[in-house]
């Protein structure tokens, strides 16, 4: 015999909290460890990869992080021109040659978003191109 009334209430909040609820919680616990346990892919530098320092503007600095020195004097700039939080890491991520592609893995947004990000920054900055703000970088980081 079917429920009738409100026993159907009970069925159905009986069945969400003992079946389909743990499934749901299993489901989002496994998709966040295997986003944050996914191990960057090891394969031939793609043409998207930052060129040699022997290439010409776009290279970047250097690879690792900014000592402190120079960190300082970058967000001073940064701060200057009134760059979100968000801009000065996608920023500073370019300026240590991270591409738009490695920028959005790392900061979990879509390649778009970065290309936005880096649009307004430049903007904020009057640079026109990736080049020309790696060189307002490069100038920052130089200035004593």
């Amino acid at each position: 015999m079917l429920p009738k009334g409100f026993e159907w209430v009970i069925v159905s909040v009986v069945l969400l909290f003992r079946v389909i609820l743990p499934i749901a919680i299993a489901v989002l616990l496994i998709v966040f460890l295997v986003r944050k346990l996914r191990k960057p892919k090891d394969g031939p530098e793609s043409p998207a990869a930052p060129r040699a320092a022997d290439e010409g503007p776009a290279a970047p600095l250097q690879q690792a992080a900014p000592s402190q020195g120079v960190a300082k004097r970058i967000d001073r700039l940064l701060a200057e021109h009134n760059l979100t939080d968000r801009e000065r890491d996608i920023l500073v991520g370019i300026y240590q040659g991270k591409t738009q592609a490695q920028l959005a893995e790392e900061l979990f947004l879509s390649r778009s978003t970065i290309g936005t990000y880096c649009t307004r920054a430049y903007e904020k900055l009057g640079v026109s191109s990736k080049d020309e703000a790696l060189e307002a970088l490069r100038r920052a980081a130089e200035q004593q």
